[in-house]
C-alpha cells in the first residue's frame, strides 16, 4: 500500500491523516529507508512517498511577493478569491509602503511563504545506542553497512505562535504610556527622558505653574516636549505584529438557494417591486398582486446596466478623489515648511535679544507651535477624509465589477437591489458632500514681521528700533495734492496746482510716492492716519502705471491697503478682500521683506498683524500714500509720516 498513489487531498484534515500515515510508514523497520545512494537526487518520485505539504497562506499575514516588473517587495494578504476559469486560488496583496492603487490579484507561485519549521527526533538517553525501553533503534545506511535512524517528521505549530506572543506582550509593557496605562498615542519625550502621550501629560499639567515629570517627579523648567517619531514607529510595528499573529479567516460566501423557500418550485422570476426572487406560484399569490415581474435573465441584464451607470461616475469621483488628496498632500508639506520657516526667522530675531527676551520668544514659539499644529491637523483631517473616501468608492466599485462579473444569475440577482440602494445612496452623498481641498497657511505678518520692532513698542526703554525716515517724491504727486511739514504730510486740496506733468506724476488717480525705493533687505515704515474716514497705503512697483484710471493691485504692481466710510477696510488684492479689525488704527506700519517676496500691514498701536501680501518682487518698491477726497470736510485732515 506504501507504493499506491495517494487520493486527491480536499480538506487540510485529510491531508494531516495522510502525512500522519506517512510518519508511520517511516518509523515501520520493514520499509526501505532514503533509497539508494547511487540513485539520481532529482527531488522527485522519492522510495519514501513523502507528500508535499500545502502551506496555507494566511490573511493579513505579509510575505514577499514577486511584483510585474519581477522585483520583489513586502506585500500584506488582504483577502482571497477562487479563479473559477483558472481553477487556482488567487491572493489580493497591497505592497507596504506603495500606493494603494498598486494592489493586485497575485497566484500562491508569487509569494515567498516560508516552510513550516519541522523537527528532528531527538534521541534524549545517555547512551546513544539504546532508547530508554531498551530497544536499538534503527541505523542509517553507511560504508560499513549498519543502518541508522530515519528522521521524523514534527509539525511545530504552537511554539513559534506562543513565542512570538510572550516577546510581543513583553514588548509591549515598555510602549505603555504610564499615565494612561495604553499603547503610545503620539508619543513624546520630556525633558528628563521620559515618554507619555501628547494628551495625557497636556491633561496632566493643565492649570500647573510649574511642571514636573509624572514619571521620576523630576522638575521641568519649561512646558515643553518633543515628538518622539522613533517610538510612534515602534508601536505601529507592536500593534501590526499582534495582527499578524491572528490574522482573520474570510468569510466564505454562502451558495444562494435555487428553489423557493415557501412553494419549493424553480426560482425563474425577479419581482421588481419586493426585489426578490420568485418562482410562478409567488407571481400568482396575493402576497405579489399587482407586482411587476421580470424574468431572471432579463433583469440580470437591467440591473446590470443600472449599476455599470452607477460605476462610470465613482469612477470619475474616484480620480477626482485621488488628484486632491495627491494636492492635500502637497499643502501639508508646504505648511510645514512654512512653519520651520517662521521658526528660523523668530529664532534668528530673539538670538539678538535672547537673554532679556527669552520670556518673549517662548511665548511667541508657543503661538505658532499652537497656531501651526490646528491648521495642520485641519489639513491632515481632511486628507484622512479624502482617503477614507477614496478607499470607500474603490471597495464599491471592486464589489459592483465582481457582482457584473458573477456568471451565476441566481447569486447575482441575490440582494441586488439594496446593493444598487446602497451604491446610489453612496453616490449621492459624494456628489453631494463633494471633496474639498483644505489649504491652511500661517498669519505671516504675526510670526515673519518685524519682531524686534514689535517689541520696541512694549520695551521702549530697552532697545532703539530702526524706522526708516520717509518722505514723499513732489514729482509723484497729482496735482490736487498739497505736500507739507518738510515732505512728511499730504493732504487733498480743491484746486488743481499748475504742476508740469511729468512721466512719474499721476494724472487721475490721488496717489504720491514715496522719495525713497527699497529693491532689498528688510524695511519698515509708519503713517500717522489719525481719524480720518478714507485713505490708501501701500508699496508700488517703479514701472506701475502712473496715467489714467489704474486698477491698485498686484497685477499692476500694487500692493495696499485702503479705508473707506470710516469703517470699510479692504486688501486690494485681485479681487479685494474685506478686512475686519478689532479696533480702528491711529498708525499703520508697512513691513517689507524684498528677498522674502513679504508686505505686511501692521496697527502699529499694538502692532497686531492686519494683513500680508506675498509675491516676488524682482524691481524697485516705493511707499505711496493717498489721503482721499475731502468726504465734506470729514476726511479733509492730511496723513503724516511718522519719524520717531
Amino acid at each position: 500500500m506504501a507504493s499506491t498513489a495517494q487520493p486527491e487531498i480536499s480538506s487540510e484534515l485529510e491531508k494531516k491523516e495522510v502525512l500522519a500515515a506517512g510518519e508511520e510508514a517511516d518509523n515501520n523497520p520493514e520499509e526501505p529507508v532514503d533509497g539508494d545512494e547511487d540513485g539520481d537526487d532529482d527531488g522527485g518520485d522519492g522510495d519514501e512517498g513523502d507528500v508535499e505539504e500545502d502551506v496555507i497562506v494566511q490573511i493579513g499575514a505579509t510575505y514577499s511577493c514577486k511584483r510585474q516588473d519581477g522585483t520583489y517587495h513586502e506585500a500584506e494578504v488582504v483577502k482571497t478569491r477562487m479563479n473559477k476559469q483558472a481553477g487556482r486560488e488567487e491572493f489580493f496583496v497591497h505592497y507596504v509602503g506603495l500606493n494603494r492603487r498598486q494592489n493586485e490579484w497575485v497566484d500562491k507561485t508569487r509569494l515567498v511563504i516560508p516552510k513550516p519549521v519541522k523537527e528532528e527526533q531527538v534521541d534524549n538517553s545517555t547512551d546513544p545506542e539504546t532508547t530508554e525501553d531498551g530497544k536499538s533503534p534503527l541505523k542509517r545506511k553507511s560504508d560499513d553497512g549498519a543502518p541508522e535512524a530515519k528522521k521524523v517528521k514534527v509539525e511545530v505549530e504552537m511554539a513559534p505562535s506562543t513565542n512570538s506572543m510572550m516577546a510581543s506582550g513583553d514588548f509591549a509593557e515598555e510602549l505603555t504610556c504610564l499615565l494612561c496605562n495604553e499603547l503610545f498615542k503620539d508619543p513624546v519625550m520630556v525633558e528628563c527622558g521620559h515618554n507619555f502621550c501628547r494628551n495625557c501629560i497636556d491633561k496632566a499639567w493643565n492649570g500647573q505653574e510649574s511642571f514636573t515629570c509624572p514619571d521620576c517627579k523630576e522638575v521641568i523648567t519649561d512646558k515643553r516636549y518633543t515628538t518622539n517619531r522613533a517610538l510612534a514607529n515602534l508601536v505601529k510595528k507592536t500593534v501590526g505584529a499582534s495582527a499578524v499573529l491572528t490574522p482573520a479567516k474570510p468569510a466564505e460566501k454562502p451558495k444562494p438557494a435555487e428553489n423557493c423557500p415557501e412553494h419549493d418550485e424553480r426560482l425563474k422570476l425577479y419581482c421588481k417591486d419586493d426585489g426578490t426572487l420568485s418562482c410562478v406560484i409567488c407571481r400568482d399569490s396575493l402576497k405579489h398582486a399587482s407586482h411587476n415581474f421580470l424574468p431572471i435573465l432579463d433583469a440580470v441584464e437591467v440591473y446590470k446596466t443600472e449599476l455599470s451607470a452607477i460605476v462610470a461616475p465613482l469612477e470619475e469621483a474616484l480620480k477626482v478623489t485621488e488628484q486632491l488628496t495627491s494636492q492635500q498632500s502637497e499643502k501639508v508639506e508646504q505648511h510645514k515648511s512654512n512653519v520651520s520657516e517662521s521658526r528660523q526667522h523668530i529664532e534668528s530675531e530673539f538670538e539678538k535679544l535672547r537673554t532679556f527676551l527669552k520670556e518673549r520668544e517662548e511665548s511667541l514659539l508657543e503661538q505658532l507651535q499652537e497656531q501651526g499644529e490646528n491648521l495642520l491637523k485641519e489639513m491632515e483631517i481632511n486628507m484622512v477624509k479624502l482617503q477614507e473616501n477614496q478607499d470607500s468608492i474603490k471597495q464599491t466599485i471592486t464589489m459592483a465589477n465582481e457582482r457584473m462579473n458573477d456568471d451565476d444569475s441566481i447569486s447575482f440577482l441575490t440582494g441586488i437591489k439594496s446593493f444598487i440602494d446602497k451604491c446610489q445612496e453612496q453616490q449621492k452623498d459624494v456628489m453631494v458632500a463633494g471633496n474639498t481641498l483644505l489649504s491652511k497657511d500661517l498669519c505671516r505678518g504675526t510670526f515673519n514681521g518685524p519682531i524686534q520692532y514689535s517689541l520696541w513698542k512694549q520695551m521702549k526703554s530697552f532697545i532703539v528700533p530702526y524706522l526708516s525716515p520717509m518722505m514723499l517724491d513732489p514729482s509723484t504727486a497729482h496735482p490736487n495734492l498739497i505736500l507739507s511739514d518738510g515732505l512728511t504730510s499730504v493732504k487733498y486740496g480743491d484746486t488743481k496746482l499748475p504742476l508740469p506733468d511729468n512721466p512719474k506724476r499721476f494724472s487721475q488717480c490721488i496717489l504720491v510716492l514715496g522719495s525713497q525705493g527699497f529693491d532689498s533687505g528688510r524695511h519698515y515704515w509708519e503713517v500717522d492716519v489719525g481719524d480720518k474716514t478714507a485713505w490708501d497705503v501701500g508699496m508700488a512697483s517703479e514701472s506701475s502705471n502712473r496715467k489714467g484710471k489704474i486698477k491698485l493691485n498686484p497685477k499692476n504692481g500694487y500692493w495696499a491697503i485702503w479705508l473707506r466710510n470710516g469703517n470699510a477696510y479692504k486688501a486690494l488684492e485681485s479681487p479685494s478682500k474685506s478686512l475686519i479689525l478689532n479696533c480702528k488704527p491711529k498708525r499703520i506700519g508697512v513691513y517689507v521683506d524684498y528677498e522674502g517676496g513679504q508686505i505686511s500691514f501692521y496697527n502699529a498701536d499694538d502692532m497686531s498683524a492686519i494683513y500680508t501680501f506675498r509675491a516676488k518682487f524682482t524691481e524697485k518698491l516705493y511707499p505711496y500714500l493717498s489721503p482721499f477726497l475731502h468726504d465734506s470736510g470729514r476726511n479733509a485732515d492730511p496723513l503724516r509720516l511718522v519719524h520717531n
